[in-house]
C-alpha cells in the first residue's frame, strides 16, 4: 500500500496522492556523479600536465645560465663569487616527493653542492643551516661533497651561518666549514649516534601474537622488536654505534683543531647554547646573517664590495622528468611499508 491509513471527519473521500517518479532525479544525480569524476580523474590531471609543460614545476639544482654568466663577469672584474645554500629539516638523503623538490632537502643541497665542484668561477660557499642531524650516510655525503668542493680549487673557503639548531648530522656536515657563526638562540652539538628501536615482546605475548621469522644466523635477527631483548644483539649494534661515533669525534677534532680526549668529554650527545659552544669552541662566533659578508671579505681577503654573494637559482623541472621518478618513488614507498619497523639506521640525529 503506497500510503497509510488515515482518519478523516470529512464525507468526502480525498482520493489518493500517487507517488512521484524518481527517474529523473536519479538521472540528474547519476549524470552529476558522472561529470564530478570525469573533473577530477581526467580535466584536473590535464590541466595539471599542461601546466608543467608549459610553465614547469620549482626544480632548485645549480645556478641559472644568467647567473653563471653574471657570476663570471663578475669574476672577471676581480670579484670573490660565493653561492650560498641553504640546508633545513632532517637529513634522509632521499627526495620527499617525485614531482616537486625542496631547494633546502639535503638531497638537493648534495646535488647543489656536486654542481658546484667543478665550476672554477666559485671562490666559496655559504651554508645556512637549520636542522637537527639525521642519517649518518646521508649527512657523511654531505661532508664528502664539501670536501671535494674545497680540494677542486686552491683557496676555496666554506663559510657555515647556524639558526636554530644545527645539530649532531647537521654538526657533522659543518666540520668542513672554515668558519662556523650561529645566531645567539641557536642551539648547537648532540655530537652522538643512535639507532632507533623499540621492543613490543610483552605486548604481543599479551594479545597472543607469535613471531615466526627464520634467518639465516642468530645475528641476522637483530632486534626483532615481536622477540625479548638479546643482549648478544645489542652488543653488536653497540659495536657498530661505537664505530661511527668514533669516526664522529674523530672528524671534530680535525675540523675544530681540538685533541680527541677534550672533544671525546663534550661529545655525550648533550646539546649546547651558542654561548656554550663558543666557550667549548665548537663553533668560532655568534652573530646574525646580515652580518657575514664582513667576515667572508675578512677570509678572502678582499673588501665587501669584491664580494658576489648569489643564491643558487631556481630552473624548471618538467613532465617528462616527473614521470621518469615517478615508478622509482612508488617503488621506495612500498618497499617502506613493507620493511620492518625496527629497522632503523644508524643516524646522526638530535
Amino acid at each position: 500500500m503506497d500510503n497509510p491509513p488515515t482518519f478523516s471527519t470529512s464525507a468526502q473521500k480525498t482520493p489518493p496522492t500517487t507517488r512521484k517518479s524518481r527517474g529523473k532525479g536519479c538521472f540528474f544525480g547519476f549524470s552529476a556523479g558522472c561529470f564530478t569524476s570525469l573533473v577530477l580523474l581526467f580535466l584536473l590531471p590535464t590541466l595539471l600536465v599542461w601546466k608543467c609543460i608549459t610553465q614547469g614545476i620549482p626544480y632548485i639544482d645549480t645556478f641559472s645560465q644568467e647567473e653563471l654568466f653574471e657570476a663570471d663577469e663578475a669574476k672577471q672584474e676581480g670579484k670573490t663569487v660565493v653561492a650560498r645554500l641553504e640546508l633545513q629539516g632532517v637529513i634522509t638523503g632521499e627526495w620527499e616527493c617525485p614531482w616537486y623538490i625542496d631547494s633546502k632537502s639535503d638531497a638537493a643541497v648534495l646535488r647543489q653542492i656536486e654542481s658546484l665542484i667543478d665550476n672554477k668561477s666559485v671562490d666559496g660557499i655559504l651554508l645556512v643551516i637549520n636542522s637537527p642531524g639525521g642519517s649518518v650516510t646521508a649527512s657523511d655525503n654531505l661532508y664528502h661533497a664539501l670536501e671535494r668542493f674545497k680540494l677542486a680549487k686552491e683557496g676555496r673557503k666554506i663559510f657555515v651561518m647556524g639558526r636554530d639548531v644545527i645539530a649532531s648530522g647537521a654538526y657533522y656536515l659543518a666540520m668542513q666549514a672554515d668558519w662556523i657563526r650561529v645566531q645567539p638562540t641557536s642551539v648547537v652539538g648532540s655530537i652522538g649516534v643512535i639507532i632507533p628501536g623499540v621492543n613490543l615482546s610483552g605486548l604481543a605475548q599479551r594479545f597472543g601474537v607469535e613471531d615466526n621469522s627464520i634467518a639465516s644466523g642468530a645475528s641476522k635477527d637483530l632486534s626483532n622488536p615481536l622477540k625479548p631483548i638479546n643482549p648478544e644483539h645489542n652488543a653488536v649494534l653497540k659495536t657498530v654505534v661505537d664505530g661511527m661515533y668514533e669516526r664522529f669525534i674523530g672528524l671534530v677534532a680535525q675540523g675544530r683543531k681540538l685533541p680527541l680526549h677534550e672533544v671525546r668529554r663534550l661529545a655525550d650527545g648533550r646539546v649546547y647554547t651558542a654561548d656554550d659552544a663558543r666557550i667549548v669552541r665548537l663553533i668560532d662566533d655568534i652573530g646574525y646573517e646580515d652580518t657575514y659578508a664582513a667576515k667572508l671579505a675578512e677570509m678572502f681577503g678582499c673588501t665587501k664590495d669584491k664580494l658576489y654573494i648569489r643564491n643558487i637559482a631556481a630552473e624548471q623541472q618538467r613532465i617528462l622528468a616527473i614521470l621518469k621518478n615517478l615508478p622509482d618513488a612508488i617503488g621506495r614507498g612500498v618497499a617502506n611499508a613493507l620493511a620492518k619497523p625496527d629497522a632503523q639506521p644508524p643516524q646522526y640525529r638530535w
